[in-house]
């Protein structure tokens, strides 16, 4: 998804530590943590449902029948 180095974490670390304080930064780095995988989780629940509800699966498995019969006709 994102492609982050280490000198981009390493500027991001010390901008936070400006912007928030060696005091609170560890507080702001465990609730900004917490709201990713927070949010992370809720696509991911999302993402699932969306494809249980259009039949995801089924359509992979026509798809996948359909692609092994073409296939199947060529070798003929």
């Amino acid at each position: 998804m994102f492609q982050v180095g280490f000198l981009e974490i390493l500027l991001i670390f010390v901008i936070s530590l400006f912007v928030f304080g060696p005091d609170k930064l560890p507080s702001a780095i465990k609730s900004i943590t917490k709201f990713w995988y927070l949010t992370k989780s809720k696509i991911e629940k999302a993402k699932t449902d969306f494809e249980r509800d259009i039949g995801a699966e089924d359509i992979e498995q026509d798809v996948f029948n359909e692609l092994k019969l073409k296939e199947l006709e060529k070798n003929e």
